[in-house]
């Protein structure tokens, strides 16, 4: 019995279908996957022979009750239109395109509404998945669909006009953080050491290994952190000075851009969407 259908095998779509197989929450033959590229629908079958894959949406609406609709989000008001006739009251719709308002999907389709924003941290069995359900997702649903994702990550469940900043701290946060930490490294081989490139980044990468290890296994938050380290009138305790000296308004500056770039897009999706009066 196929409980659970994937539109769409981009990033996001590969990454969780992928995972959640190794997770072992759902058996692939409970799964059908459909996309229009025929080297990906190879993917598929060279991932688990026996998950049902088609080239028709309207093979996963009529098959699946979860259906996770992983397209971008100009293309989610043509895929809702392709399949609604095969909806039916039942379907629950999963969507991680973040700035297509979940009251639209509802109105188009008439099925039962989730929005997601998974992580490319689940790719490792981590991170956070934040999740929002429409009035209409009973207590068993939701259940399911949060059971099923916390066998890929930690299941946080968010306001929907949360989100944005939520998926900042999430979503987004691997590459900020990989930014960030480029930067040190750069910085660090600015000071005319005889440390290799690779070395730095081994050193930064095994120690922010650890670092998380600390937070979450010894349950530290970050003043904790900072005091353990940060000797009174030691060195560490100057580099912390210069953070934050200087931090908070480097990242005040990143969430107003990002935050902003969040509102162009969705207008302009809500414009595609024929939203602008609501």
């Amino acid at each position: 019995m196929i409980k659970v259908g994937f539109i769409g095998y981009g990033s996001m779509g590969s990454m969780l279908v992928g995972s959640l197989i190794r997770s072992g929450r759902i058996k692939p033959e409970e799964m059908i996957v459909s996309t229009k590229t025929q080297s990906k629908l190879e993917d598929i079958r060279k991932l688990r022979e026996n998950i049902h894959v088609s080239e028709d949406n309207c093979e996963v609406a009529r098959r699946a009750k979860y259906i996770f609709i992983c397209v971008k989000p100009l293309q989610v008001k043509e895929v809702l239109l392709e399949i609604k006739p095969y909806i039916t009251s039942d379907t629950n719709i999963i969507s991680i395109a973040g700035s297509v308002p979940m009251k639209f999907i509802e109105q188009v389709s008439g099925a039962k509404v989730t929005k997601l924003t998974p992580s490319l941290t689940s790719e490792v069995m981590d991170g956070i998945s934040l999740v929002c359900h429409s009035n209409a997702v009973s207590e068993e649903e939701s259940r399911y669909i949060e059971t099923l994702l916390g066998g890929v990550s930690t299941v946080k469940k968010v306001k929907e006009e949360d989100f944005e900043l939520a998926a900042e701290l999430t979503s987004c946060m691997p590459g900020f953080i990989a930014a960030i930490f480029r930067n040190l490294t750069d910085s660090a081989m600015r000071q005319g050491s005889g440390l290799s490139r690779e070395d730095a980044e081994e050193m930064i990468i095994r120690t922010l290994q650890g670092t998380a290890k600390l937070f979450v296994e010894k349950n530290m938050g970050f003043d904790q952190m900072i005091e353990r380290v940060a000797t009174k009138g030691g060195i560490t305790e100057e580099g912390v000075k210069v953070f934050n000296e200087r931090l908070p308004g480097v990242f005040d500056e990143m969430f107003r851009k990002t935050l902003e770039k969040r509102k162009v897009v969705r207008e302009k999706v809500e414009s595609n969407l024929g939203m602008e009066q609501a």
